[in-house]
């Protein structure tokens, strides 16, 4: 550990010297404005950059079909996040899971994160892709949309992320450095990311690339009452954990575009992710009554490490009378290995038993699609296309206890293979100066095998979703308008979730740590969904919006815990359909500049959103009936003021979650502690190659606390608190 941590100071220190260097060597070539020259020409060449680019993404966002939010670079770079999962917990109906500051799920309207489709640029993510991996400068925009279209896949009944990575080289956005230093909890860490670009002739080519070094600590304490499942006798004991993991996010994505000649170009792009960690946690029980405890003390450790390698492509082609032809193809190919030891001691000190999990993954698999788009008239077009996906995933797993298979004739290697095609149509038109409509049709076919030693299963299924969008533009005023749409989307069933290989608990099979299973015979949750908006947009790009929508879930998945008598006899979860649902709520949007409603505003800038999620889960009684982990209320506010007099930009947030209670099964339930975030940034540009970033983030880093019981069978109740830490950063970005 202490030779881990002396390298990531020695890091850093290097990184910081550079900074520093670099800060210096670019100081003496540009030019110190003079105190006049402060004083006038610097905060007006600001502010025209930033209010053109705003107001590009709120026409972006008023002209779409479909309800669609933009984050473009400004809202990337501002608070000089280090994840992107920090960027999105500040928009409107986007929540993330876990603990203040400590990363998690994406979620879009409060619902848990299978109900969100991830995209990166257009097609699916790949399994395994995680939000904390990706630098937030390896991206060149984020689309939230908050319903279906036809052209995108409907597996998105609470809405899709997409994420855009950097596009074709620009020379308003020339080649940069952007180097960071962080310290969270007495731990540095550090952050390098380039791009670069140009353009010769035809050919336009832009390469990125990131490296991120990291460490951090993971510390919980709790305690837990219940009925010891041996002795069927009462306990009450109290636990900790403390863990520290360290390792590295390594991502490489260049683009090349070659325009063969007029409306006819071809682009290839690839995208490269390394990440490795390791970590050790110790963890200890104490009983303060009732029977002894499984383990007095458990130690692990374990080594990580994944490659996941992305290639896409584009020709996009214009045909005669005005029709387009837009071919996409791609492949991916991911690798992840990992390997864990825990030993587990009694109260003497002797040790029980020692489990060793090892685990290799491997996916390869390829994709293609296209759309053909013809306009049949000034305001009026058209567009079919396909896409095709087709993915193997092999899964070697070996899990040993004292040496021992842990489960004796299940045999170490999963293989699924997954295939998916999807055909669509839609169309769109003006209908005079108030109305545009949008409608399109998706069908979907989803094919899952899966092999092991118990046996062969399969899954198939299908799903049609007709999609219709609508604007209505309020007479007299081009900057009103209201938005409908009507869709069906769905979400399909996880592969892992299919498979009926068994996954033993880790410690004393209970009701509260059961054995995992899935069910082939799961089917996609269907739903229809009801949008309504009302949107207000200001001339230099800001807006105000209220939107209400509604989803009638039907097949809805959950995991039932029951003992199956079959064998030894065992605490068994394994999803199920298990009926309906509801979900529906308000979202409330504003985002602008003082002065666009104030005559004689200071220069401020306004971001802010409230949400409110109500759902109701059938076969559950109530009260909290709620759908799985659906937050109830999110609010964020921003604030950003740009100062007159010198070249500085300083702002701050806050995102807040009202604490809540889930009721998961009619004698389950699970309290979720309130988290509140605070971040703040301070910007001075010292030229427009040169400026220096300071920010904070969590800087309330409050203990994030979760709560659980169950009645009936094998009654427990749990609490578990981890502390949150504030990381600082400072960051240099040079753009030559």
């Amino acid at each position: 550990m202490y030779t881990a941590q002396s390298q990531h100071a020695s890091f850093a220190l290097q990184l910081a010297t550079l900074t520093l260097a670099c800060l210096g060597a670019w100081a003496e070539e540009t030019p110190r404005p003079s105190a006049a020259a402060n004083a006038q020409p610097t905060p007006v060449a600001e502010e025209i950059k930033v209010t053109g680019k705003v107001a590009n993404e709120g026409d972006i966002r008023r002209n779409q079909p479909a309800s669609k939010i933009i984050v473009g670079r400004d809202e990337l770079d501002k608070y000089g996040d280090s994840t992107v999962a920090e960027v999105l917990k500040r928009l409107p109906g986007v929540s993330v899971g876990g603990g203040p500051g400590r990363g998690g799920g994406i979620r879009m309207r409060g619902m848990s994160e299978g109900y969100t489709q991830i995209l990166i640029n257009g097609e699916a993510a790949a399994r395994g892709f995680s939000f904390d991996s990706l630098s937030p400068d390896a991206i060149e925009r984020i689309e939230v949309m908050r319903a279906p279209t036809a052209e995108h896949s409907a597996r998105a009944i609470a809405g899709t992320i997409n994420i855009v990575l950097r596009e074709d080289y620009k020379a308003k956005q020339p080649s940069q450095l952007r180097m960071a230093v962080s310290e969270e909890d007495g731990r540095l860490q550090g952050r390098l990311d380039v791009q670069w670009g140009a353009q010769v002739d035809a050919l336009n080519y832009n390469i990125g690339g990131g490296y991120n070094r990291n460490s951090r600590s993971n510390d919980s304490s709790g305690s837990r009452q219940g009925t010891d499942g041996r002795t069927g006798l009462g306990y009450d004991e109290v636990t900790a954990s403390q863990s520290s993991g360290s390792g590295y996010h390594l991502n490489f994505s260049p683009r090349l575009t070659w325009r063969i000649e007029p409306g006819n170009t071809v682009s290839l792009q690839t995208f490269l992710m390394r990440n490795q960690s390791s970590s050790d946690s110790l963890s200890t029980i104490t009983r303060l009554s009732g029977p002894a405890a499984d383990y007095a003390r458990a130690e692990s450790h374990g080594e990580s490490e994944s490659t996941m390698l992305r290639g896409f492509g584009n020709w996009k082609r214009n045909l005669s009378e005005g029709a387009k032809l837009d071919v996409r193809f791609g492949f991916n190919s991911s690798r992840s290995d990992s390997e864990n030891q825990r030993q587990e001691f009694l109260g003497d000190g002797s040790r029980k038993e020692i489990r060793l999990d090892d685990s290799e993954i491997q996916e390869t698999g390829f994709s293609t699609g296209g759309k053909w788009s013809r306009p049949l008239g000034e305001d009026h077009s058209m567009a079919m296309g396909w896409d095709l996906e087709q993915s193997r995933r092999e899964e070697h797993r070996v899990k040993l206890v004292n040496g021992l298979p842990e489960v004796a004739d299940a045999g170490d290697l999963v293989v699924a293979r997954v295939r998916k095609l999807a055909v669509f149509a839609q169309d769109e038109w003006n209908l005079g100066p108030q109305w545009s409509a949008y409608a399109g049709i998706r069908w979907e076919g989803i094919r899952t095998e899966s092999e092991d030693a118990l046996g062969t299963t399969s899954s198939n299924s299908s799903v049609w979703s007709p999609m219709l969008h609508a604007v209505y533009r309020l007479p007299g005023s081009s900057k009103n308008q209201l938005r409908a749409s009507l869709t069906r989307s769905y979400k399909a069933p996880n592969t892992r979730d299919l498979i009926t290989r068994p996954v033993l608990s880790d410690e004393e099979n209970s009701r509260s740590d059961p054995d995992r299973a899935g069910n082939p015979n799961l089917k996609p949750e269907l739903a229809w969904g009801l949008d309504l908006a009302y949107e207000h947009y200001f001339s230099q790009g800001g807006l105000v919006s209220a939107s209400l929508f509604s989803r009638q879930i039907e097949g809805l998945i959950r995991r039932e815990t029951q003992f199956e008598t079959a064998g030894s006899g065992r605490w068994v979860s394994r999803p199920r359909n298990v009926g309906e649902a509801t979900s529906y709520g308000i979202e409330l949007e504003a985002k602008l500049r003082l002065a666009e409603i104030m005559g004689d505003a200071p220069p401020i800038d306004l971001r802010a959103n409230y949400s409110r999620y109500w759902s109701r889960v059938d076969n559950i009684p109530g009260p909290d009936n709620r759908l799985d982990e659906q937050v109830p209320q999110l609010f964020n506010l921003g604030l950003d003021y740009r100062f007159k007099a010198m070249p500085l930009t300083v702002g701050a947030s806050l995102n807040l979650v009202p604490a809540y209670t889930n009721r998961t099964d009619v004698d389950e339930w699970r309290d979720i502690d309130a988290k509140r975030q605070v971040d703040i940034y301070a910007q001075w540009r010292f030229s427009p190659a040169v400026q220096l970033r300071l920010a904070g983030n969590n800087l309330l880093h409050q203990d994030y606390e979760t709560r659980s019981r169950q009645t009936g069978t094998g009654a427990v109740q749990s609490r578990s608190t981890t502390p949150t830490y504030t990381q600082w950063t400072m960051m240099l970005e040079l753009k030559f």
